[in-house]
């Protein structure tokens, strides 16, 4: 997995994100970078999924397979932020899978994406 490339100009950005995770998951710690290296992981694997089922799959025992993956990957997510009120998965694979919506996002103060929504697993 690649792991993200923290420098002086995003270290900033950076640490409020973690620090904006940590509230989501409930944490007593300002930085918590296996949460974040897990909602990586499982946003790369919901975005070669939504990837997949975009492309069409023709099998339809694979695009069942594929669809019950995205709701463990849902299931994973809500686990890890409780406090995640309006998570959900894009099936848009053009733009990251793990968001919440809008209202949340402002509130918090964190990464977002063109579409005003709060992104997760953002690069670094």
């Amino acid at each position: 997995m690649k792991t993200p490339k923290i420098n002086g100009h995003n270290a900033p950005a950076f640490c409020r994100h973690l620090q904006t995770l940590s509230q989501l998951a409930g944490l007593d710690m300002p930085y918590p970078f296996e949460l974040y290296t897990t909602l990586l992981r499982l946003e790369r694997k919901a975005n070669r999924l939504t990837t997949a089922l975009c492309n069409g799959i023709e099998d339809e025992r694979q695009c069942e397979k594929a669809e019950k993956q995205l709701e463990k990957i849902e299931d994973k997510v809500r686990k890890l932020l409780p406090n995640a009120k309006t998570f959900f998965i894009n099936l848009d694979p053009r733009g990251c899978a793990l968001k919440i919506k809008e209202e949340e996002r402002t509130a918090l103060g964190m990464w977002s994406d063109f579409g005003g929504y709060g992104i997760l697993a953002p690069e670094f």
